[in-house]
């Protein structure tokens, strides 16, 4: 159903701070006298405008100067901790008998668990509690693990937020690593948390050890209740070994709804949803499962569960009314050798969601085992190509080298119209191979220029040879455009605040019937008439140990006319709403 409404009617508008300059429109609040950022003539000029002094906008920009579009603020944001020990020879394995696995972890996810309109964080850890930082709205965190309940000690590895019993408030689901189950705690709505994963069926306490990756939250059989997808990095053989008479725990849980609102049974058999066999002889192979999403590829409203995986082992299964069938390899998908970190968008404007999953490709300095033996095809990005068909394109576009890669997002930095694409990376193995390339590989960005790419992590401030792992995107001082924060393994994390000169933007929130967000829900904008569309979905980003925000955003460059059309369509009803003349540089809430 498609319906056309006067945007008045609709729409809850929360216009934001930021700076502009130029054709650009203003970004921050004109306050007669206020200086603020803005962008240059010649980018990426960046220079000072102050605001007239009856207030009714900024005048011209000036001292302009060229500096870097981020700048690394963890330190002064207070968003700063240890995420693991690092590995030396002498400092213990947070996971005893199977060191390596250590090197696999540095979970963050982004969401408001006090409603207050400022974007929280969520970090795991080895061996200690996990963080939760609240956002104190003046760019800044405080760290309220204890007070909210999550004091709990474990190796804490993927996490991520949803509201599971839609009571208007988010709910976390947390994975370990060498642990014998997992973790949901339950949003009070007071700011606390109780822990209620084994009553609500999402532990996995069978007795087994747990190699807990990634969480993926939606809801798969569009009954109006988010349900869960678990993934683990799982072995027949080793000192984690599963027997091979059972399947392996990455799981599909579905929600009650209404029976037993935010209570799960695993549906992955009857669901179709196994990834790990059994085969012929009735055995479950290794399934070395690490990011996993549900996201609509084909367009029927009916969400596909995309899940990378180590040692040729990513999966992709296509979703036919809830049930679903695992079709990888016949959909042209399945081509990395080591699938690592995931990213869902349309990186091509083309309509459709394309796919990015990361892997490794042979270090440019090979010696040694691990840096020249680990294949030479690393990234691989597949294009949707309709008629539930992939191809690869990462190479043509020149995003295949990202050596031993991890976390990933496809995001506008700059707002100006097409995604860049952002790549942790590293791992060090100090003990058994000393001196490798790997352990000081650096972070790589891929700057979006009408199509063509360009590595341009040094020039833009984001140069790190540290071994990142999980990588998030969110607006974290609430200023219009999109931060950064990357957890890197046995180290402090790194918050990149954005500071490029910025285009034209806009912000979508989704709604769902209950309040929550609509995860999952469509958002089309068409910047003017005859423009084809840009296309976002809530929820979708990165998926590597955790994710980003649901808010949808969008860059335009610079202009400031409204926008011609905001459309958004509900997969789970398949409804549809329209507003028209939507102004630019705001977040606007859409319900239905």
């Amino acid at each position: 159903m498609r319906l056309s409404f006067p945007l008045s009617l609709w729409l809850t508008a929360f216009p934001l701070l930021g700076a502009g300059c130029g054709e650009s429109a203003p970004r921050a609040s004109c306050v007669p006298g206020r200086t603020t950022a803005c962008a240059c003539v010649a980018e990426p000029g960046q220079g000072v405008q102050t605001c007239l002094p009856d207030g009714s906008g900024f005048g011209a920009c000036t001292a302009c100067t060229v500096g870097p579009a981020f700048r690394e603020v963890s330190a002064e944001a207070q968003l700063r901790y240890l995420e693991a020990a690092p590995l030396d020879g002498v400092t213990p394995c947070a996971i005893p008998t199977y060191c390596d696995m250590n090197l696999y972890t540095g979970g963050a996810a982004i969401g408001d668990y006090d409603a207050d309109g400022w974007p929280d964080v969520f970090a795991s850890r080895l061996g200690t509690t996990p963080l939760l930082f609240r956002n104190r709205g003046d760019g800044t965190f405080a760290d309220v693990t204890v007070e909210a309940g999550l004091d709990v000690v474990a190796n804490w590895n993927g996490a991520a937020w949803g509201d599971l019993d839609n009571d208007g408030d988010l709910d976390l689901v947390a994975q370990t690593m060498g642990m014998d189950r997992h973790y949901l705690f339950v949003n009070r709505g007071d700011g606390t948390f109780s822990e209620q994963a084994i009553p609500r069926g999402v532990a996995q306490d069978d007795g087994a050890v747990k190699l807990g990756m990634s969480v993926a939250v939606g809801d798969y059989d569009r009954d109006g209740w988010l349900d869960l997808h678990v993934a683990e990095w799982s072995a027949r053989t080793g000192p984690f070994a599963l027997d091979p008479k059972k399947p392996g725990h990455t799981r599909l849980f579905r929600n009650r709804g209404t029976k037993g609102p935010g209570f799960f049974d695993d549906a992955t058999a009857s669901a179709g949803a196994e990834v790990s066999g059994p085969d012929e002889n009735g055995d479950h192979p290794s399934i070395f499962s690490i990011a996993t999403a549900f996201a609509d590829f084909d367009g029927d409203d009916w969400p596909e569960l995309a899940v990378t995986g180590d040692f040729v082992t990513s999966r992709f299964l296509w979703n036919d009314g809830g049930t679903f069938f695992e079709r990888t390899f016949a959909s042209g998908l399945g081509l990395d050798s080591f699938g690592m970190g995931s990213a869902i968008a349309d990186l091509d404007r083309d309509g459709s969601l394309d796919w990015l999953v990361t892997s490794v490709s042979r270090a440019p300095t090979c010696s040694g085992m691990i840096d020249c033996s680990t294949g030479e095809l690393g990234n691989h990005l597949y294009r949707y190509a309709g008629a539930r068909m992939f191809e690869d394109v990462g190479k043509a576009l020149g995003l295949h080298e990202g050596y031993w890669a991890w976390g990933a997002a496809m995001f506008d930095f700059d707002a100006d119209g097409d995604r860049d694409v952002f790549q942790t990376n590293g791992i060090d193995y100090p003990i058994a191979v000393p001196g490798s390339y790997f352990a000081t590989d650096a972070n790589r960005f891929w700057r979006n220029d009408g199509g063509a790419f360009v590595e341009a992590a040094d020039a833009l401030g984001l140069h790190d040879t540290r071994r990142g792992k999980a990588l998030v995107t969110f607006d974290y001082d609430r200023d219009g455009d999109l931060d950064v924060l990357v957890v890197n393994n046995a180290g402090e994390p790194a918050l990149y605040r954005n500071e490029a000169p910025q285009g034209s933007w806009l912000g979508v929130r989704v709604l769902a019937p209950s309040g929550r967000d609509a995860l999952g829900a469509r958002v089309r904008v068409t910047r003017a008439k005859g423009e084809p569309p840009q296309m976002g979905v809530v929820g979708l980003g990165s998926h590597l140990l955790g994710h980003g925000e649901p808010l949808v955003h969008f860059g335009f460059g610079h202009g400031d006319e409204p926008l011609e059309e905001v459309e958004v369509h509900w997969h789970d009803s398949g409804n549809t709403k329209v507003l028209q003349a939507v102004p630019r540089n705001q977040v606007i809430v859409i319900a239905p």
